[in-house]
């Protein structure tokens, strides 16, 4: 007797996505109760949350009445010196007291405000003349360094130590692999599920996911047996030699390919393949080198801010050696290849405990800040004030690489020639400079207003520096490329552009605690109102509200003034009571039904899925981002690189062994001609050699770089767009995305089980 052909399994993502559409139009309802009684279960979770929420919503007053006390007693206003953090915190502050009454929060920011007159006023008041004993102050310098690199071969041995304690890891990961290999040939299926424990022991998601599709793949019937044995093969035993990698740059830190091709006992070229897939995928890069070998590291979701202050001291420093001459330019020369030495040695380091860096850097910083100061005031103008501002700007131009090579080689390539032959025009050079000039000195001058004013948005820098706001703009997306400037936060809905700055243990805990009040009182406010007449549309509203004050309770028992942790009673005794509520509300919500009116499927036509999402988050108090579409794939314009394919992270898209000849006969001249030169003159070369026009498909025997169709599994593939952006082919690349937001169609397209 024949076997049935099993029922085609919805991929768990589309499923998601398509309970959420169903429930969201009536079509579905995940109810386990009546409607009739939806009222009565709303009128139980309110009598369950009541002795709850009192204490939930009492907990915000207690901790910051004790933080006030805390912060009265010890002062620790007087150790903040960035007037950012104190513009950022008093914003915070006044927001949330414009949602709340709060005696403590009122007091705490009149204790910010006048903190920042103060500083504003010292500032204003400030002798504009500096006169610094330079043998002292490069003395200075030079211990501030030797400091850092002190702490910074600390940060080096515990780097190594830690690498030491994940050799003997490695070691049992490197071992296992090495059998799993052995299997994949004789029994696939078992070195599958090998690979799949080694994939858990390295945390690496993708290879993972890869493991649990091509298993579900296989079950569900969608994979044949030699199609299984190839992606095991190839394709997962690949991912988990990513897995390794990552752990051992994770664990081990920054390796060249031999080194990590040593330490997984692994053939060079292999770890240099899966490294190109992991810089593509933006999970490794390069940061820096080893004599003449690359050392790659893992990707960090942020460079640590000590990092990027060390970066503009070092730029700093290097524009003041332009400005002093004899011994004291061979010191500072001195200082800035060793600045130079520990900035590379913090970028190969990437992750560390920059507070144990946070004094001696902010005192280099100052240090540094006050010979150019003096180097500044040496001059002499009516306008001091602008002088000041424009010789500031100036130092930060002329440390730009990019103005020193225009400076260098402009003079030479007017005057002789270039290795072409070709002379530039003396007026086009001019022309060039004074673009540059006018550029750098307008950037240089938005970093000076920014380091010295704090943080400011676009229309703060215009006003200021009378510079047009898009060039203003231009200006800053180029420096925050550049890592010059970071995003810290936003000002009545506009960007607020910072520098980098390493903070002290009380600018952290006034910029935590400022931002988690106004959090708090948001919650507070919105707990408040849902509570008072709670609806069935309100239950994810209510999961989220009860969720911030979860994750503000977490990042308060972290916050310490001078060593303390504050009202730590009170933060322990709410920790369940929030976890309780929150369990209540998602179990309430799991039982209720959608509350909408049932609806066709024609009447969902036109819906906007954007705001699908937005109703789904109240309703559920989550929402999937997920989309649908289909990939059209344009023949003429691919490359066969494979780069979709590996790219994509669904492994939903795949080049096959397979040439649709008849359509190269169809490439316009105009389609030929974005193509490279070799590929358009094989082509040229085919449809003139041809007697007549084929009909027929070409069957590859094995994968033949450059050719193919690619096909994209629908089943899998989420509209992420990764491979349009990943693909490399002339016009925009060879994959477009057509999104398909019909949801007669979606729901048609994802219920087939052809």
């Amino acid at each position: 007797m024949s076997q049935a052909t099993p029922e085609k399994v919805i991929a768990p993502k589309r499923q998601r996505m398509l309970d959420m559409i169903l429930t969201l139009s009536g079509l579905k309802e995940e109810s386990t109760i009546p409607i009739s009684r939806v009222k009565d279960e709303l009128e139980n979770l309110k009598k369950e949350l009541a002795p709850l929420t009192d204490a939930i919503l009492a907990f915000p007053d207690s901790y910051f009445e004790k933080f006030l006390e805390a912060v009265k007693k010890s002062n620790i206003t007087a150790e903040i010196n960035d007037r950012g953090i104190l513009k950022e915190s008093i914003s915070s502050l006044e927001q949330a007291l414009s949602i709340v009454e709060s005696v403590s929060l009122k007091a705490l920011n009149k204790i910010l405000t006048d903190t920042l007159s103060r500083m504003t006023e010292i500032e204003e008041h400030k002798d504009v003349s500096v006169d610094i004993d330079m043998t002292s102050t490069m003395s200075t310098i030079s211990d501030l360094i030797s400091e850092i690199e002190s702490i910074t071969d600390e940060f080096e041995k515990a780097a190594e130590t830690e690498a030491e304690s994940a050799r003997s890891e490695l070691v049992t990961l490197a071992e296992s692999l090495e059998e799993t290999k052995g299997k994949v040939e004789k029994d696939p299926d078992s070195a599958l599920d090998d690979l799949q424990k080694l994939g858990s022991q390295t945390r690496y998601g993708p290879g993972l996911r890869s493991i649990a599709q091509v298993k579900r793949g296989k079950r569900e019937g969608r994979i044949d047996d030699a199609r299984f044995n190839k992606l095991v093969k190839e394709n997962l035993l690949t991912e988990i030699n990513r897995g390794v990698i990552l752990f051992i740059l994770s664990k081990m830190g920054s390796k060249t390919v031999v080194q990590i091709g040593e330490l997984m006992q692994t053939p060079s070229q292999i770890i240099q393949d899966a490294l190109v897939t992991m810089i593509q995928r933006g999970e490794v890069e390069m940061v820096g080198l080893d004599g003449d070998a690359p050392v790659f590291s893992r990707v960090l979701t942020e460079t640590q801010n000590s990092t990027l202050l060390m970066k503009r001291i070092v730029q700093q420093v290097r524009g003041m050696v332009k400005s002093v001459e004899g011994e004291t330019a061979d010191t500072m020369n001195e200082a800035l290849g060793r600045l130079q030495a520990i900035l590379e040695r913090l970028k190969i380091l990437g992750a560390y405990n920059e507070a144990l860096l946070s004094d001696s850097i902010n005192k280099l910083r100052e240090t540094v800040d006050s010979v150019t100061e003096a180097l500044l005031t040496a001059q002499t103008s009516e306008d001091a004030d602008n002088l000041k501002l424009l010789i500031s700007a100036g130092l930060e131009a002329f440390a730009r690489f990019r103005l020193k090579i225009t400076l260098e080689k402009g003079p030479t390539l007017v005057s002789g020639t270039n290795v072409y032959g070709e002379k530039l025009d003396p007026e086009v050079y001019k022309t060039m400079m004074d673009t540059y000039l006018d550029n750098e000195l307008e950037r240089g001058t938005i970093l000076i207003l920014i380091r010295e004013l704090g943080a400011l948005t676009v229309h703060d820098l215009a006003e200021r520096t009378n510079i047009p706001s898009d060039r203003i703009l231009r200006h800053l997306l180029r420096m925050k490329r550049d890592e010059l400037l970071t995003i810290a936060g936003e000002s009545h809905g506009y960007l607020l552009y910072d520098v980098p700055r390493t903070l002290s243990e009380s600018e952290i805990t006034m910029q935590t605690t400022s931002g988690l009040a106004l959090q708090l009182s948001e919650a507070k406010g919105e707990l408040q109102r849902i509570l008072s007449d709670l609806k069935a549309s309100d239950i994810g509203k209510l999961a989220n509200a009860l969720e911030v004050f979860s994750k503000a309770r977490d990042k308060l028992t972290s916050v310490r003034v001078q060593g303390a942790v504050i009202d730590e009673s009170t933060l322990s005794d709410v920790e369940d009571k929030i976890r309780s509520a929150v369990l209540l509300t998602y179990r309430t919500r799991a039982k209720i039904p959608s509350t909408r009116p049932k609806v066709t499927i024609e009447d969902l036509l036109d819906i906007d899925v954007p705001s699908v999402l937005d109703e789904y988050r109240s309703q559920m108090g989550y929402a999937p981002l997920l989309g649908f579409g289909t990939i059209e794939w344009e023949q003429s314009r691919c490359l066969g690189c494979k780069s979709c394919e590996i790219a994509c992270p669904e492994h939903a898209i795949e080049l096959k062994r397979r040439i649709e000849i008849p359509k190269l006969f169809e490439i316009s001249d105009k389609a030929l001609s974005q193509l490279p030169s070799n590929r358009l003159l094989f082509y040229k070369t085919v449809q003139n050699l041809a007697t007549q026009k084929p009909s027929n498909e070409i069957i590859l025997e094995k994968e033949s770089p450059g050719f193919g169709t690619v096909e994209v599994d629908l089943w899998l593939c989420v509209a992420c767009r990764i491979c349009v952006r990943r693909c490399p082919g002339p016009e925009g690349g060879a994959l477009e995305l057509e999104l398909k937001w019909s949801l007669p169609e979606v729901v048609k397209h994802i219920t087939s089980t052809s």
